[in-house]
């Protein structure tokens, strides 16, 4: 019997999950997705559930379209990462927009074969959180330099006088504070030192508009703006991001009040999952492209009505493995390197004020109150990588923020 190749030996890993995946979209949702990851003192079988925090309600859905300022700012997770909800089972649970929402294990296949792709052996996956917990701290560091970064380039504001090491929490915020005079149960966790905190609060104004339809459109003046001390948002944010803040920015009409404070004190990986032989870049130069997987799962479908019966597990993966291994080849590039995606979605839990203030001294975004609250942020994540057809480790990208809070609704690319 000849050994599979190591293209066929891949292709194979990943097409049970595809199998399962697919479906998954077929039945309905079993209603026991509890995260593959639990906190030593969380025994419930959901991860994420909204918390105790019932002074402050704010919508679960932000329209980015509307918005003064695109930002979150709830106690409650967003409404798909709660089984139940109507949005649990029509966005994708704890994967996301563009996938079913898919039980705890097959989640489980999911991360370890993503993991595998960035070259994680397979008992630390299996039996380690180290690596784990170490990257979703690079995480939240990264979420917190970027949202510093956005802000600074948006509003033209250096990062010194964003970059804080003041926590929400401190003696100076205290009167804003949630039931100051109430005990609570479970302390937030402390803070590294290592942490630092986004402070931002600024009065904004617009900027400038031709008075005259036929005067000229000003030149976008974020390019215009340079600090040294400010990260690289080309990197760190998806060009869709970025935009949607430069165009929210860019409609507005008054001045503004805006003031976030944000300091993250824990965070987890909730998903991870690897789109094969297919990339944002791939997709965005050749369309259609973006139905690769679409087309797989399709395929399957046409194999099993041609035979009048359903495939099982060892034919439908054979088959779905011949069609990842066609998909490999004709992406890979002369060398016979194929690029691959790798997307994580990592809860961010931060004390966190914010609220916006239109000229009238009216709020109209955020906390009316000015308090501090447990707020969770899901930051999605995304990193290209390169393999060969032939086997060897993964070559990796850089990682790069895609969405916060579903404001682009996953920013999806791949369905």
């Amino acid at each position: 019997m000849l050994l599979a190749s190591p293209l066929r030996a891949r292709c194979n890993i990943a097409a049970p999950a595809l199998i399962i995946a697919h479906q998954s979209r077929l039945l309905s949702a079993d209603g026991d997705p509890a995260s593959r990851l639990k906190s030593s003192n969380d025994s419930s079988p959901d991860r994420a559930r909204p918390n105790d925090n019932t002074d402050f309600i704010s919508e679960h859905h932000v329209d980015p379209i509307r918005a003064l300022f695109p930002w979150r700012h709830s106690p409650s997770p967003l409404p798909r990462l709660c089984p139940g909800t109507p949005e649990y089972s029509s966005q994708g649970g704890y994967v996301g927009p563009g996938m079913p929402p898919l039980n705890r294990w097959i989640r489980g296949a999911l991360f370890w074969n993503a993991a595998s792709m960035l070259n994680i052996p397979s008992y630390k996956v299996l039996f380690f959180r180290g690596w784990e917990e170490e990257m979703a701290s690079q995480f939240s560091w990264a979420f917190q330099m970027a949202v510093a970064g956005l802000l600074s380039r948006t509003y033209r504001v250096p990062m010194e006088s964003i970059i804080s090491t003041e926590s929400p929490t401190d003696a100076s915020d205290k009167e804003a504070t949630v039931d100051d005079d109430a005990e609570s149960d479970e302390p937030s966790p402390p803070v590294e030192s290592s942490s630092f905190v986004v402070n931002f609060d600024q009065t904004v104004a617009p900027p400038p508009h031709p008075t005259d339809i036929t005067e000229p459109k000003p030149t976008n003046h974020h390019d215009d703006f340079d600090d040294e001390n400010a990260p690289e948002l080309e990197f760190m944010l998806q060009k869709q991001l970025r935009t949607l803040y430069e165009m929210a920015h860019e409609h507005t009409r008054h001045n503004l009040q805006i003031r976030l404070k944000t300091e993250p004190y824990d965070a987890e990986i909730v998903s991870m999952f690897l789109i094969p032989f297919i990339t944002r870049e791939r997709v965005e130069a050749t369309p259609a492209l973006r139905h690769a997987l679409r087309n797989v799962w399709v395929h399957l479908e046409e194999k099993e009505e041609k035979l009048g019966r359903r495939l099982g597990m060892g034919e439908a993966i054979s088959e779905i493995a011949g069609q990842l291994e066609s998909l490999a080849k004709k992406q890979a590039d002369s060398q016979g390197v194929v690029q691959s995606t790798i997307i994580c979605q990592t809860l961010i839990k931060c004390r966190e004020i914010f609220a916006v203030t239109n000229e009238l001294d009216q709020v109209v975004q955020g906390d009316p109150e000015g308090k501090v609250n447990d707020v969770t942020h899901l930051v999605r994540f995304e990193m290209t990588i390169s393999a060969s057809i032939n086997g060897g480790p993964s070559t990796l990208g850089s990682w790069q923020i895609t969405d916060i809070d579903d404001l682009l609704e996953g920013n999806v690319w791949y369905t």
